[in-house]
C-alpha cells in the first residue's frame, strides 16, 4: 500500500501539472481577446478625434464658402448705395447692409471659434496618437508573449499526459476511480496531498494523534476528515 500511495501522489504531481497547462489554454486566450478589444477601443477612441476634427474642417469651410458669399452680397449692396434715388431706397438697402454685416461678423466669430476648436483637438489627436501607438507596441508584445506560451503548452501537455499514461498504470484501478472521483469536487482538483505538521496538506486542519499514526503506517488509504483528500506520509512529515 505504502507503494500504491506514493504512485498516487506521483500522479496527482502529474495531474497539477496538467491542470496549470489547461488553465493556461483557458486563461490566455481570454487574455489575448481582451487586449485586442482594449486596442480596438482605444483605436476607435482615436477615431472618433479624427473624424470630431474632420466635421469641424468641414463646417468651417461651409462657414466660409458663406461667408464669402455674404460678403459679395454686401458689396453688391454697397455698390447700389451710390445708384438709388430715393432717401426710402436707401434706408432700405442701409438696413440690408446692417444685417448682411451682422451675418457676417457671426460667421466670421464662429470660424474663428471653429479654428480655435480644430487647434485643440489637433493638439489632443496628436498626443492620443502616440499613446496609441505606444499602447499598441505594448499591446502587441503581450499577445505575441501569450500566444508563443500557448504555442509552447500543447507540446509541454503532450509530454505530461504520456508520463501521466503510465503513471496510472501502475495504480490499482478501484484506487485510481478513487481518487479520480475526489479530484471531481475538491478544490484545485487536488486530491492527495502529504500532511506537514500534523496537519491536512489540503485545508490545513489539524489532524488527531490517531488518524496521525494511521497515516504514518501508510497501509490504507486514509482520508481527511474535513476536506475528503487522500492523506499520504512522507518523511519530512
Amino acid at each position: 500500500m505504502k507503494d500504491s500511495l506514493l504512485r498516487l501522489l506521483n500522479l496527482q504531481r502529474i495531474d497539477t501539472e496538467l491542470d496549470k497547462l489547461k488553465k493556461v489554454q483557458t486563461d490566455h486566450p481570454e487574455a489575448i481577446s481582451d487586449l485586442h478589444a482594449r486596442l480596438k477601443t482605444a483605436k476607435q477612441a482615436v477615431e472618433d478625434k479624427k473624424q470630431q476634427a474632420a466635421e469641424l474642417e468641414k463646417t468651417r469651410r461651409q462657414l466660409e464658402g458663406e461667408l464669402e458669399t455674404i460678403q459679395a452680397e454686401l458689396k453688391k449692396h454697397q455698390d447700389r448705395l451710390y445708384e438709388v434715388k430715393t432717401n426710402r431706397e436707401y434706408d432700405a438697402l442701409q438696413i440690408e447692409i446692417e444685417v448682411l454685416r451682422n451675418r457676417a461678423d457671426e460667421n466670421e466669430t464662429i470660424i474663428l471659434e471653429g479654428i480655435e476648436q480644430h487647434d485643440e483637438l489637433k493638439t489632443m489627436l496628436e498626443e492620443e496618437e502616440r499613446a496609441y501607438e505606444a499602447l499598441e507596441a505594448d499591446y502587441l508584445s503581450q499577445i505575441q508573449d501569450l500566444q508563443n506560451r500557448l504555442d509552447m503548452v500543447e507540446g509541454e501537455a503532450s509530454g505530461w499526459r504520456e508520463e501521466r499514461s503510465v503513471a496510472e498504470e501502475h495504480v490499482d484501478r478501484p484506487i485510481l476511480s478513487n481518487y479520480d472521483r475526489i479530484r471531481r469536487v475538491v478544490k484545485d482538483g487536488v486530491a492527495v496531498v502529504p500532511i506537514g505538521k500534523g496537519s491536512c496538506g489540503g485545508c490545513f486542519r489539524q489532524l488527531p494523534p490517531q488518524r496521525h499514526m494511521e497515516v504514518r503506517r501508510q497501509d490504507r488509504i486514509i482520508r481527511c476528515e474535513n476536506c475528503g483528500r487522500i492523506l499520504v506520509w512522507r518523511e519530512e512529515s
